[in-house]
């Protein structure tokens, strides 16, 4: 999990520890590519393919899924916040994100209309983006296709006088519940920093249908992090092993 400010890339330093980790999987946060240089999020539409091509050629390079974040895609006339999976150089699918905030894109992004999950040799993989989560029939609706775990790209805002409580409460609310909905283990990657002038939290977590097996630390919100996880045993009472590298 890639915690990191849209717009910076794969520094160097997370780039020669992925390397060295051999990770199964590798996912980005919401609008990762999206830095200071786009004055509004379609704007961003003028280095589509770069963003693309760039992470097709990780999931080459690292030799792994690449949960690619999200770009803004035009599909037909319309739109769209996209999330990418990359697997050997090429898109094996992707999802649209379906419960947009308002006015997202200044007003120019569609919603998606189809929830998926991409059945990747042994497991079942799904998707979900930002507020999706905020909305029950997400998870209810993903329940029925089966997903052993689902990945989140998020871009959360910054909530400086936000108790710790009212943080860890939310996150149970919204996903410990969510997970125990669609009986999957819940895997959030935020970023951190700021997008189009706004501050973000990177509030990254790992959620199981009984509770929140792992979250960033509220004080480290705020840093860029690379989450290596590795999940194994029931997907209801999972083992966790975690190690947090920060440049």
């Amino acid at each position: 999990m890639v915690q990191d400010v849209p717009g910076s890339g794969l520094r160097q330093e997370f780039f020669d520890f992925l390397k060295s980790k051999r990770p199964d999987i590798i996912s980005f946060p919401e609008y990762y590519f999206i830095g200071r240089e786009y004055q509004t999020v379609p704007s961003s539409l003028v280095d589509h393919d770069k963003f693309i091509e760039t992470m097709a050629k990780w999931s080459r390079e690292f030799m792994c899924i690449v949960v690619g974040g999200t770009v803004v895609e035009r599909d037909r006339k319309s739109l769209y916040n996209r999330c990418h999976v990359f697997k050997d150089c090429k898109s094996i699918g992707h999802y649209d994100k379906i419960h947009l905030f308002k006015n997202e894109g200044d007003g120019q992004v569609s919603p998606g209309h189809e929830y998926k999950v991409f059945q990747i040799g042994g497991f079942r993989m799904g998707l979900l983006i930002c507020a999706d989560v905020l909305h029950a029939d997400s998870f209810a609706n993903l329940k029925g296709l089966k997903p052993d775990i689902v990945f989140i790209p998020t871009t959360s805002p910054f909530r400086p006088d936000e108790p710790v409580t009212a943080k860890f409460k939310r996150d149970q609310e919204i996903f410990g519940r969510g997970a125990a909905i669609c009986d999957s283990i819940l895997c959030k990657t935020n970023a951190c920093g700021a997008i189009m002038g706004h501050p973000l939290q990177g509030r990254s977590l790992i959620a199981s249908p009984n509770k929140i097996e792992w979250r960033v630390e509220p004080e480290n919100e705020d840093k860029r992090a690379l989450v290596l996880a590795t999940i194994s045993g029931e997907k209801q009472n999972p083992s966790l092993d975690i190690e947090v590298y920060r440049s």
